[in-house]
């Protein structure tokens, strides 16, 4: 990689605390759009210890990890979904989370995780990547823009009791 000293690997059982923390405080950015309960509720369905290591005993789902100095700095998990099948066929791989730990946005380390997405995507024979980004995530939005994803739908995803509506984007690989 070209940073110095960023390293890019799978995610073990042992770096899952770390993916918490960067994933909850990535996430709190957005608590000014969101009640504490409905937040709470959230971490709790999403972001507990079982929750995760059940989603990385799956076995296509993939959890890349960018760190420096063994610091977990963000990370990406990829996985085979049929939530699309209709629109985009079998040959997909979803980009379920990309989070970078909020001090270390604006580096390239996003780019990087989007790199690693589209060769993992690639390695996996599927012709399209696609993704779930809030309607209110405009800076998630302009960032994925810029690597090339357009809309093709929507979706619901509940954070607690709210209901909040995610453009689903589509890349072709």
């Amino acid at each position: 990689m070209q940073n110095t000293g960023i390293e890019i690997r799978l995610a073990t059982r042992v770096d899952l605390p770390a993916v918490i923390e960067v994933a909850i405080l990535a996430y709190e950015t957005f608590a000014p759009l969101n009640t504490r309960e409905d937040l709470d509720i959230f971490y709790r369905d999403y972001y507990t210890l079982s929750k995760l290591e059940e989603e990385l005993s799956q076995p296509e789902t993939a959890l890349y990890l960018v760190l420096s100095s063994g610091e977990v700095l963000g990370f990406a998990q990829l996985r085979k979904s049929s939530e699309v099948r209709e629109t985009l066929g079998d040959s997909t791989v979803e980009l379920q989370r990309l989070y970078i730990h909020p001090r270390h946005q604006g580096k390239g380390l996003g780019s990087m995780l989007m790199e690693t997405a589209l060769r993992y995507t690639e390695s996996k024979g599927a012709a399209w990547l696609w993704l779930g980004v809030w309607e209110k995530n405009v800076k998630a939005q302009a960032f994925y823009t810029k690597w090339g994803f357009e809309r093709f739908g929507e979706h619901i995803f509940v954070v607690g009791h709210d209901p909040q509506l995610d453009w689903l984007l589509k890349r072709k690989v």
